[in-house]
């Protein structure tokens, strides 16, 4: 090893005599050792290393800067038209208004919200607002999904309304049919209307504002009368929920049921089946929670079928 190092050492620093012979004048030598040129040989590789990376970083940088403004065009272009959407919405949601206002219809109020449906809308609604209120270009990428799934969703909640008042005016003079009539299960009565103990145990009474049929699981459940519906899908404590607006004053409930066969703004018959009987949501078992509302104010459900 050390026969090796003295042989490199002395291979190193031996001297080179560089020869410069112009074509007029007197020639010169350079003397250098091989150490020497070795070192300028490296240090001008590093530099000329360092300058094409600096080249090719800057290069990149450039391009990306480049793709960066053009995304932010199309970013905005985008957030442009989505704004426009969002502003016919809001034309929308006047003119839905104004129509329930000439054909008479009654308001959300004689319409029956169950609890917790009407508090998770409000929440919608008001973080719509909040989101709304927000500069696009400000709004990060997982904040711009949700508001484009917030005008999807307002979208398909002034279609079912249109729907709906189509409907409406197209059944105007025909009440009778909007009037619910019939049984919604052929399951028997497990419970009735009115004041009754707590059925999870609790010490109290509460007002049960519908009728419970307890059946077979997967049994089917019918809608009492022509309408409109207005929400399917899930609502706090009472599960998978399917409202159905009759017009005329008339809604009606169909609480912790299953297999759901409608969504919002569906025209639906009577005697159409739209559910079958399960156990979701706050429930003591496989049952149907059915209520009657008449403008506003919930009816004993027993009164309008035999």
């Amino acid at each position: 090893m050390s026969n090796f190092i003295n042989t490199l050492a002395g291979f190193l620093g031996e001297r080179v005599d560089i020869l410069v012979m112009p074509r007029k004048g007197a020639s010169f030598k350079f003397k250098f050792r091989r150490i020497t040129l070795l070192v300028v040989a490296l240090a001008w590789l590093l530099i000329t290393g360092a300058g094409l990376l600096f080249f090719i970083r800057g290069y990149d940088y450039n391009i990306l800067k480049t793709d960066n403004n053009f995304m932010r065009m199309k970013m905005q272009l985008i957030a442009d038209e989505l704004e426009r959407g969002r502003k016919y919405l809001e034309l929308t949601r006047t003119t839905d208004t104004q129509m329930r206002q000439m054909l008479g219809m009654p308001g959300s109020k004689s319409i029956n919200l169950p609890k917790g449906l009407e508090e998770a809308q409000a929440r919608a609604e008001q973080h719509a607002k909040e989101l709304f209120a927000t500069d696009l270009k400000d709004l990060e990428p997982e904040e711009f999904g949700k508001y484009v799934d917030i005008l999807e969703e307002n979208a398909k909640t002034r279609l079912a309304s249109f729907q709906e008042i189509a409907w409406y005016f197209a059944n105007k003079k025909e009440g009778l049919n909007s009037t619910p009539s019939i049984r919604p299960s052929n399951a028997r009565i497990s419970s009735g209307y009115g004041y009754r103990l707590d059925p999870f145990g609790h010490r109290t009474s509460k007002k049960h504002n519908g009728v419970d049929f307890a059946g077979l699981p997967d049994s089917p459940i019918f809608v009492t009368a022509d309408g409109v519906v207005r929400h399917a899908g899930w609502v706090p404590s009472f599960g998978q929920a399917i409202l159905v607006d009759h017009g005329f004053g008339y809604s009606t409930l169909y609480a912790h049921t299953t297999g759901i066969q409608v969504k919002a703004g569906d025209v639906v018959k009577r005697g159409d089946k739209i559910a079958t009987m399960g156990s979701s949501g706050h429930s003591t078992g496989t049952h149907l929670h059915y209520e009657v509302w008449k403008d506003g104010q919930p009816v004993n459900p027993r009164n309008y079928f035999k």
